[in-house]
This record gives C-alpha cells, structure tokens and sequence, in this order.
C-alpha cells in the first residue's frame, strides 16, 4: 500500500481512537461478567485498541484498503485450562455475532496436522439485541478479535516469535522439528494438568475435612485462599464504610473531590486488586491487616496527606482524580514498595494504574 494511503487511514484511526479504546474497555468489562457469571476461573482477562504506530507498521506490509479487515480492538482472556476454554467458547456463540471465515473455533485445532499450539480466536460484534441497548448502540458497527488461551498457549504465542528465525533448508527442518516437539510438550502439559486437576477433585471428596486440610499438635490448620476479584469486591460491599472512610481522608488530605462514574470506579477497583496481588497481599485476612494498619495512628491518612503535599496541589502536570480504591491503590503503592520496586510495573499495570490516578494516562 502506498504510504499515502496509509496516512489516510492512519488518520482517520486516530480521530477515532477515543472510541476504540473505551469500545475495548467495555467489551472486557463484559467478557469479564460473562466469564464469572459462568463460573469460570481465570488468570487475566484484557483488554486494548491497536497502537497507532502498530497499526502502521501493519498497513505498509498488508495489502489492506481500509480498516475493515483488520483487528482494531482485542480482548485476551488467561484461562488455566482447556475445558474452560470450551467453556467459554460456548458461552462466546450465544453471546455475539461470530465472524466465522476470519476465527478460528476449537474443531480447528483438532486438525491433528496443525502446527505449534495455537489459541481458539473469533472476530465478534455485538449481537441485535444489545447493539440496540442505548448504551451499545454507538459500538454497533465495530467488531473485537477475542483470544481464548491457556496459559501454556499463552507461552507458545510469546516465545514461537523469537525463535522463529529465518534459516538455511537444512536448519529450518531441524527447528521445524524442535518446535513440532515443543508445542506438542506443552500441549501434553495442559492436559496432564487436567487430568491431575480432575483426579484431585474425585480424590477430594473422599477424605475427611480434617484430613484433607492437615492436622498440627491435634487441630486442623487452616489454609486460606488466595481471594478473587469477587471475594475482594463482596468485602467492601458488605463494609461500605470502609469506601466512605477513604473518600473522606482523601478530601482531608488535600485531594480535589471527584465523582467517578460506575464504570471509572470498577476500573479503579481492578488496579487495587492488581497492586494487593503484586505486593503479596492475596488473601482477605492479609486485605483486613492492612485496612486496619492504615487506620492505626491515622497512618494512612498521613502517608495521603504527605503524598499531596510532596507533589504540590498547584503542580500542572498532575490532575488527580481519587477515588476511594485509588486512595487504597497509593498507601500499598507507597507501603509495600520494597516489594514492588524489583518487579515490572508496566506489566503488572501498576504503572498504568499510578498515572491515571494523577491524570497523566
């Protein structure tokens, strides 16, 4: 495509971006209620609009005349094994319009001649009946890949590029071979771990409570879970006050007033629950010590108060939007730093999720 061209549709991209990112912030939202109201346990779901710059290095090597054949929006959801991808993939079918000559279902994957261990993807849109929902309609017209992975597909995707390389006829057969055997390694590996979680489960229900939990000095030991986002949220829904306490000390500290909307909080609420995991606090009880550690002393109100007063309120290049879960999200930022500084922020959305609180996303 000649690079005139491409700047047309590179522009026309970027006057409409603002729609495509929040068209992919809703539609993870979305996928997101779908999968736990399934029931289904997952590692990470995500959500993105494609990179301008990305999408420009894509145009000069495709042969593309618009946007139309190409995945402006992607969503990526992290499951721990196979049968809940099928899962999910069932539930995908009912739930939207399926682009069936650009996906690629489950059945394909079965082609015992494939190569590597691909993922099950669809191009979907809305279907009728919630494109025509008010809040939908402005998304009718707009499709999302969506990415259905183990998280063993997921180390497949990530590494097959980096070692693909360009080789001579004789050490390509040699590293076709090495990496046939390779997905067919980590293919074997997600059903192994389902069989085993299969087996556990069967094996569970056989042994006493006790027995199953372990015993020391005669009493059961208690093993606590590591909670999930819904867990978390059922915390602070039972315990409004905690949310209200928060919104208060952050006005008291010097931080604007700021009225999120519903989805902006959920938002917020996400990266709080990032940034607990990162820092090692992963189970409820460890969630209450360290609610109940910020009250003592009024430690956390003067780690807020502190934090304002050391960027300044006058400072142009910061826009603070706090919410409670934002407040949250800087006392662990701050707290347990000593935990998070040796780890990748940008990868965590830790990062991300410090600038948006201070408007510079």
């Amino acid at each position: 495509m000649d690079k005139r061209r491409i700047d047309e549709i590179g522009i026309r991209y970027v006057e409409r971006l603002t729609l495509y990112e929040e068209y992919a912030s809703r539609i993870r939202n979305l996928i997101q209620d779908l999968v736990e109201l399934e029931g289904v346990e997952f590692y990470a779901i995500e959500g993105w609009a494609k990179p301008p710059a990305e999408l420009l290095r894509l145009l000069s090597s495709v042969e593309e005349k618009d946007l139309a054949g190409i995945d402006l929006v992607t969503v990526r959801v992290l499951l721990r094994f196979p049968e809940d991808v099928l899962k999910i993939e069932e539930l995908v079918k009912s739930e939207f319009e399926i682009d069936g000559a650009r996906s690629v279902p489950s059945t394909v994957l079965e082609d015992p001649f494939r190569f590597g261990y691909p993922a099950v993807e669809y191009i979907l849109s809305l279907s009728d009946s919630r494109s025509n929902l008010r809040e939908w309609e402005k998304y009718r017209d707009l499709t999302f890949k969506l990415e259905l992975k183990t998280m063993l597909q997921e180390v497949w995707a990530t590494l097959f590029p980096k070692v693909n390389q360009t080789v001579g006829a004789v050490s390509e057969k040699r590293l076709t071979r090495e990496l046939v055997l390779l997905a067919g390694l980590l293919e074997t590996a997600d059903k192994g771990f389902l069989s085993l979680r299969h087996e556990i489960k069967d094996e569970a229900l056989l042994i006493p409570p006790t027995e199953l939990l372990g015993t020391k000095n005669n009493e059961a030991v208690q093993v606590e879970k590591i909670f999930t986002d819904d867990e978390l949220y059922k915390l602070f829904r039972d315990s409004p006050e905690i949310l209200s306490r928060w919104n208060v000390l952050s006005i008291e500290a010097g931080f604007p007033e700021f009225k999120p909307n519903a989805e902006y909080l959920r938002e917020s609420f996400e990266y709080l629950c990032k940034i607990f995991r990162a820092s090692g606090i992963d189970t409820i009880s460890e969630v209450k010590n360290f609610l109940s550690d910020m009250q003592d002393h009024d430690k956390g109100f003067k780690q807020l108060k502190s934090i304002h007063d050391t960027f300044g309120s006058d400072n142009k290049n910061i826009n603070w939007r706090m919410d409670p879960f934002s407040a949250l999200f800087l006392l662990v930022l701050n707290f347990k730093w000593d935990i998070l500084k040796d780890k990748d922020l940008n990868e965590l959305k830790i990062k991300q999720g410090s600038d948006r609180i201070s408007g510079l996303d």
